[in-house]
């Protein structure tokens, strides 16, 4: 059987993807400190063929939505339905100077900030966002937590400074959530920056400029890249002249193709106003699901699924021991309901973590 037991033998599906497994990145911070292992959190994709899928380790050159064919360095795929989770790429060009700084957003960089971690004798450290939108928003949060508390335990001085783009950490949540997370950060010595975000730094990193017009002197800056749909993605047209691939929001099927979807970072899903929905591993493994029920049901002539209701949530470590859970519905009608649960022990992040390896989340 195919597709998690959805579909029969006689259906073909295939994953193209350049490496054989994927990396947990909400461990990244964990792993700069020391509290995960220099290889990571990863899961091999080599189960994918116990369930009859034939896994493509290629790099895709381009999509051709007419033709109906996905073409590879070393193939060519026709496809009757496509999904596309090609996620964000970084952009580390975008802020100048980003090169001379740290970054946790992919497993090469959070190995070498480990190092630099390590050798932090004490000074000023700076976590700025790049801009929006950017992978799990409350990840700077919990690495600047983490980060301090890490320091704390260490008894290096350290005066942590966190600057991100939006008016309040955990915004979307409502006023109440997020001066929670607020006067958290300020209890732990945490200088927030709001509507800040980092243009340029320079003095090989030591100096960070801000939007604000601000400067900050860092022993230790920590950049959140720029992060952009990948070129192949936007060659094609699935973005259709926006920034990232419009969806429809109860199916994720794309506006450019019937029958070709997009889920995860790489796609928009409005959530009132100005806003979309989070970019977080959360809402691509759910949407994933979904989309598989979807083409199932179009396959099979049954019923199709519920619609998508943007119901996601995470563990946000608050320090190397507790963890708090933030998320909720946000595709409820009226607006986002989402909010940030009680400290937990972070056994209960470690659990999480191991159901992620068995593909039980």
């Amino acid at each position: 059987m195919t597709a998690g037991g959805l579909l029969g033998e006689e259906h073909h599906i295939t994953v193209v993807d350049q490496a054989d497994a994927s990396y947990l990145c909400g461990a990244n911070p964990l792993l700069v400190v020391g509290k995960r292992p220099r290889e990571g959190v990863t899961r091999s994709f080599s189960t994918l063929a116990e369930h009859g899928v034939e896994l493509v380790r290629d790099e895709i050159l381009a999509i051709d939505l007419d033709a109906r064919r996905v073409q590879t360095t070393r193939r060519d795929l026709p496809f009757d339905y496509l999904v596309v989770a090609l996620g964000a790429v970084y952009d580390w060009g975008a802020v100048p100077g980003s090169a001379d700084a740290g970054s946790f957003y992919d497993h090469a960089h959070s190995v070498a900030l480990r190092e630099a971690v390590g050798r932090f004798e004490g000074g000023t450290v700076v976590v700025a966002v790049s801009g929006v939108p950017y992978k799990c928003p409350p990840a700077p949060l919990e690495a600047a937590l983490i980060l301090e508390w890490h320091f704390r335990q260490r008894g290096v001085p350290a005066e942590i400074h966190l600057c991100i783009p939006e008016p309040a950490p955990l915004a979307v949540a409502g006023p109440e959530t997020a001066k929670r997370m607020a006067d958290l950060l300020v209890s732990r010595g945490v200088v927030l920056h709001t509507q800040a975000t980092v243009t340029s730094l320079d003095d090989s990193g030591r100096r960070v400029h801000l939007s604000d017009g601000s400067t900050l002197d860092a022993d230790l800056s920590i950049v959140v890249p720029v992060h952009r749909a990948p070129a192949v993605v936007v060659e094609a047209d699935l973005t259709m002249g926006m920034p990232w691939v419009p969806v429809d929001p109860q199916t994720l099927e794309t506006r450019a193709a019937p029958g070709v979807f997009a889920v995860g970072d790489v796609n928009s899903i409005p959530i009132g106003g100005e806003r979309a929905l989070p970019k977080a591993g959360v809402f691509a493994s759910a949407q994933g699901r979904l989309v598989a029920e979807v083409i199932a049901s179009r396959i099979l002539g049954t019923s199709p699924p519920a619609p998508y209701d943007g119901a996601g949530s995470c563990f946000l470590h608050l320090s190397g021991e507790e963890v708090a859970e933030v998320g909720g519905v946000f595709l409820a009608p009226g607006g986002p309901q989402v909010g940030l649960g009680d400290p937990r022990p972070a056994s209960f992040k470690v659990r999480w973590e191991a159901d992620w390896q068995r593909f039980e989340v």
